[in-house]
């Protein structure tokens, strides 16, 4: 079986230092597969000791990548040409963006996967990733524009007789409690 490097492949002969910057990319876009033990080539290769190299790498992911990352990266070892390979696959994450912890949550340790290259995420990237995944919801946040009229939400009140006040908007959501 020959592999070819794509957007959610990436090919490793041996696990180098810069692994955990795949495994950023990776849980940061759409996810992906590792593969220990092929050359970029797509030839396999093989791994002597498939139980150190899951350990070695597990523990530069515990220990290299914030937030915790473990929870979404698993391993597999498979036998391809009479070769033990491993298969270190990464979902996308929740928790976005991952980064690495020596270097930061800033272009320098935040990576991004684009097409079969691992680059480094922009300002803009990054805080996107934060967006999408730090539970404010569209309707929680404060509108810049602070000159609104409920018109058509007072007018469905009025027809039944029920006050829409303040306390009213707050409830709804509409007002938040320091009147914004």
């Amino acid at each position: 079986m020959r592999w070819m490097e794509s957007e959610t492949i990436e090919l490793k002969s041996v696990p180098v230092a810069d692994i955990c910057k795949e495994i950023v990319a990776f849980a940061n876009t759409k996810g992906g597969t590792l593969y220990i033990g092929v050359d970029d080539d797509g030839t396999a290769v093989g791994v002597d000791d498939i139980d150190r190299v899951v350990l070695q790498i597990n523990n530069m992911v515990r220990d290299g990548i914030k937030p915790d990352v473990t929870m979404f990266v698993g391993y597999e070892c498979q036998e391809v040409d009479a070769k033990r390979i491993l298969a270190v696959t990464v979902q996308k994450g929740t928790d976005r963006p991952y980064y690495l912890g020596a270097k930061g949550l800033k272009p320098g340790g935040v990576y991004v996967r684009n097409g079969t290259s691992t680059d480094p995420a922009t300002d803009t990237a990054i805080r996107k990733m934060i967006k999408e995944t730090d539970g404010d919801s569209f309707e929680s946040m404060r509108s810049l524009e602070q000159q609104l009229s409920f018109h058509a939400a007072k007018t469905l009140f009025d027809k039944r007789d029920v006050p829409f006040d303040r306390l009213k908007m707050q409830t709804l959501g509409l007002v938040s409690p320091d009147g914004m």
